[in-house]
């Protein structure tokens, strides 16, 4: 995509002018100067381009240009990615990843992603800035244009929207107008003038002709693409063209056919029309597409008669055609040899490197098989890069009965839902790429897509049912991907089912299996993997895990990264780390605000969230995370079980924190019968209404059902589950009056925690419980260090609460805001006006890891721009 990116973000560079427009220039100039908004409205050959081009070189010295060239594949998010991209060479800093603008977008959240947008040019050092869109008739998602309107409402003051397009746009511009914010330049405005077309034949014929000049103006009435047809193709065209000719669209084409492909060599003509299927032209390409090994030389011999061409700024001969002459020599190039096209269209999608066009170029020929496989070979790198929304978009555009039998949009279908838990709609989709792969002959298929099947079946609850699928995809050989999806789901399954120490077994395998795999399958093992953390052994390998996945994650794959520092916030709950976690909370929730709130990572973050401030004794900060889970858990759809577990753990939170009317309020969700199968979620549930129970002083009820609970609470143990049971067994048995029965329970928990360290997995179930146990009566029943144990919980949870802290943090977080070692490199060198790429180079980073230590810096000094941070910087530290 590297090329295809700089294609469309680069200025067109046009021949210097024959006359100088002085008027129109003049014009143009005071509209960038005042205006918010400049619009060029005029079919197409009215120079709106050339116009643009020629008067952006013209601007003063210091002035930012951004330029973006849309056409008709641009969605809203490759209109954002490409926006961002024509942006970057500012050294804007960013306050959200530039990838989260897709999770925006996805999510339709429009109104963010523009005032991020708007928040970024604030910051931008320059003083002024002009932002280009050129040919924007060729959009035809809405949403791109309501994108523009908020970021119109709120553009800085010292920067200005320019629009080209055929069609006014649909913009609120009456606003504009009535502010006279706007200034418009129509097909009036734009044509060539009698005097100019006078000066233009001049300069092309050599010699002043008043009356062949005013035949020309009458018959084009100044339309630039008319006046270049007539000048530039013969000598004689000037005076023998018809009148209307030019704008009427089929004999305009007939003209073209006569008066410049006819003048021009045969292979230049046929190279023409096959290289016409290129949105962009380079040697490469054109002799990939032509198969004329001479395409350098025919394509310097294109620009030297100016063939109706513009020159991207690249360091190879890049030209971009005319859309008028690129429509006309595709419509030759089909009318004269039609059974070529569909081979030369396959011929330009083997050399796209762009997913999204190689893919369009192949259903544009087409080749629907060449289409499918195209697109399900590249979902995962496009999910990789958090364009799931644009993978289904191109499903979109397959012909209705090829989408719903195709077995490859169906398991592409599938992976765009597993990042949102959209497990319902995975099990479909992966059952009809299963079917459809068996009966293609495609056994590596199939397998691979039942592997994904069994998953999503196990998440939505039919645990048998997703282990005899999964039992299926064993009975052939398995590749690396297929394996390692059915390691996840003896993960999970044994998470469900036992033994106690199978999820570390499989985690482990799993861990092995993914070295070298791509950042998806890393992304798409990730995903809750902590709450199975209480499991023997499986400390160790969530840190290998965690190694692993930011090695895979590099420096560009943020969500990877934030899912790693995520799990590791979980390492440090489970074992009591709470300094540690409150400032990688701070570093978690800084992710989760750089990309956009994902909905995936803020509930995970918000469950982790919640235990935190249970282990923190804070009531009230548990009460608010408590409303933003449950609306986040009201909006999971076809999500399977997951939002139930979600639910489950807020509870468990409420219990911990004797919040008892949310209890009550939750439980009529809690039905045990919903869990059936799934002993993780129904031994929770159960616990809940022990709890109550004990809660309310139905103390045989609530002894019944712990002690049946304590008997396999291990086996199946989840986050703080076998804690709880058996800490309000203790206290039920204390309550009954039997303290021997209440340490038999107690003490299994005491020694793993002895043993282990991880005091956090007590200190979640709740500082009251633990106080009440830590004062009771024992009666000899406990040992002086079991009792010496339960009151040490009790001191570090006191601590904790007061605010005591293990270590004091290092004096220069102090002095600094807050800001890492690392951090203050990064702004010395923003001090000293470096370029986010420079400083990247200068301390061997990536320039995305650079954005993000800038967007850091900026939010802990609650600052808005790169000079505000130097100037920050400077007064601390001089120069």
């Amino acid at each position: 995509m590297p090329f295809l990116r700089s294609a469309k973000i680069r200025m067109p560079r046009f021949r210097s002018g024959l006359i100088a427009r002085t008027a129109l220039e003049e014009q143009f100039g005071e509209a960038l100067a005042s205006a918010r908004l400049v619009l060029l409205v005029a079919p197409a050959g009215y120079g709106k381009t050339a116009a643009l081009s020629r008067q952006l070189e013209r601007l003063p010295a210091g002035r930012a240009v951004a330029w973006l060239t849309a056409d008709e594949e641009d969605d809203l998010q490759r209109f954002l990615s490409y926006l961002i991209e024509a942006l970057e060479p500012l050294d804007p800093p960013w306050r959200l990843a530039p990838e989260a603008f897709q999770e925006l977008a996805g999510q339709g959240r429009v109104r963010e992603a523009a005032a991020a947008v708007v928040v970024t040019l604030e910051a931008t050092a320059a003083s002024e800035g002009v932002i280009v869109l050129d040919d924007m008739h060729a959009i035809a998602d809405a949403r791109v244009f309501e994108f523009l309107d908020h970021v119109l409402e709120r553009l800085p003051q010292n920067w200005t929207l320019v629009m080209a397009t055929r069609v006014e746009p649909p913009l609120a511009l009456g606003r504009w107008r009535a502010r006279r914010e706007l200034a418009e330049f129509d097909e009036t405005a734009l044509a060539f003038s009698r005097h100019e077309v006078q000066d233009l034949w001049r300069h092309a014929i050599g010699q002043d002709d008043p009356d062949q000049a005013q035949r020309l103006f009458e018959r084009t009435q100044g339309w630039a693409a008319g006046l270049c047809l007539s000048l530039e193709a013969s000598r004689r065209s000037a005076a023998q063209v018809p009148t209307g000719v030019l704008h009427d669209r089929r004999h305009l084409f007939d003209y073209l056919a006569t008066e410049v492909l006819g003048d021009l060599p045969a292979e230049l003509q046929v190279f023409l029309m096959r290289c016409s299927l290129l949105s962009e032209l380079t040697a490469a390409r054109c002799a990939q597409i032509s198969g004329n090994p001479r395409a350098a030389e025919l394509l310097e011999d294109i620009e030297r008669r100016r063939l109706f061409t513009s020159v991207l700024d690249s360091d190879d001969l890049t030209l971009r055609l005319h859309d008028l002459f690129r429509d006309f020599l595709e419509e030759r190039l089909r009318r004269l040899c039609p059974d070529e096209v569909p081979a030369l269209l396959r011929l330009a999608a083997q050399g796209e490197a762009d997913p999204w066009r190689r893919t369009l170029l192949y259903l544009r020929a087409g080749a629907w098989d060449e289409a499918q496989q195209n697109l399900a070979s590249a979902t995962p790198d496009m999910l990789g890069l958090d364009n799931g929304a644009q993978v289904m978009r191109l499903i979109e555009q397959f012909p209705a009965a090829i989408q719903a039998n195709s077995p490859f949009l169906a398991y592409a279908r599938g992976l765009c839902g597993w990042p949102n838990y959209a497990y319902g709609a995975v099990r479909s989709d992966m059952a009809q790429a299963v079917a459809g792969f068996d009966a293609a002959g495609r056994p590596d298929d199939a397998r691979r897509a039942r592997a994904m099947q069994a998953l999503a079946t196990l998440f939505c609850g039919q645990m048998e049912e997703a282990f005899r699928l999964s039992q299926a995809v064993r009975t052939g050989p398995l590749d690396q991907e297929t394996e390692t999806l059915g390691e996840l789901f003896d993960f999970w399954y044994t998470g469900h089912h036992g033994p106690e120490e199978g999820p570390a077994r499989h985690l482990a395998r799993m861990v092995d299996l993914l070295q070298g795999a791509s950042a998806e399958l890393w992304s798409r093992c990730i995903p809750r993997l902590g709450i199975l953390i209480s499991r023997p052994g499986m400390t160790v390998q969530i840190r290998r895990f965690l190694e692993g996945a930011r090695t895979a994650a590099g420096a560009a794959n943020w969500y990877l990264q934030a899912n790693a520092n995520l799990m590791e916030g979980w390492l440090l709950l489970w074992q009591g780390r709470i300094t540690e976690l409150t400032a990688a909370l701070q570093r978690i929730e800084e992710d989760a605000d750089w990309l956009g709130q994902s909905h995936a990572l803020s509930i995970r973050l918000l469950a982790l969230k919640v235990m935190y401030q249970v282990t923190c004794d804070d009531t009230q900060a548990v009460r608010a995370t408590h409303d933003a889970i449950v609306a986040h858990t009201s909006s999971m759809k076809q999500s399977g079980y997951v939002p139930l577990a979600f639910l489950v753990m807020l509870v468990m939170a409420c219990c911990a924190i004797e919040d008892w009317q949310a209890v009550r309020m939750h439980l009529p969700a809690l039905r045990v019968e919903e869990a059936l199968g799934n002993p993780s979620l129904q031994m929770p549930i159960r616990t809940i209404h022990a709890q109550l129970a004990l809660h309310e002083g139905r103390i045989d009820e609530a002894l019944a059902t712990l002690r049946e609970l304590v008997e396999t609470s291990a086996l199946v143990d989840s986050t703080y589950l076998d804690a709880t049971v058996r800490t309000r067994l203790a206290l039920a048995e204390l309550a009954r009056g039997s303290p021997e029965a209440a340490w038999q329970a107690l003490s299994p928990l005491v020694e793993r925690v002895r043993a282990s360290g991880n005091v956090g997995q007590v200190l979640g179930t709740g500082v009251q419980s633990l106080t009440e146990l830590s004062l009771a009566s024992w009666r000899g029943a406990a040992p002086e260090e079991g009792r010496a144990a339960l009151r040490q919980w009790v001191e570090i949870a006191r601590r904790i609460k007061a605010g005591v802290r293990e270590a004091p943090p290092h004096a220069a977080a102090v002095q600094d805001a807050g800001l890492s070692a690392r951090e203050l490199e990064v702004l010395a060198l923003v001090a000293k006006s470096k370029s986010n790429k420079l400083i990247a180079r200068t301390l061997d980073l990536s320039p995305h890891t650079v954005k993000r230590h800038v967007a850091r810096i900026l939010e802990r000094l609650d600052l808005a721009s790169r000079m505000q941070a130097a100037a920050w910087y400077r007064a601390r530290f001089g120069d």
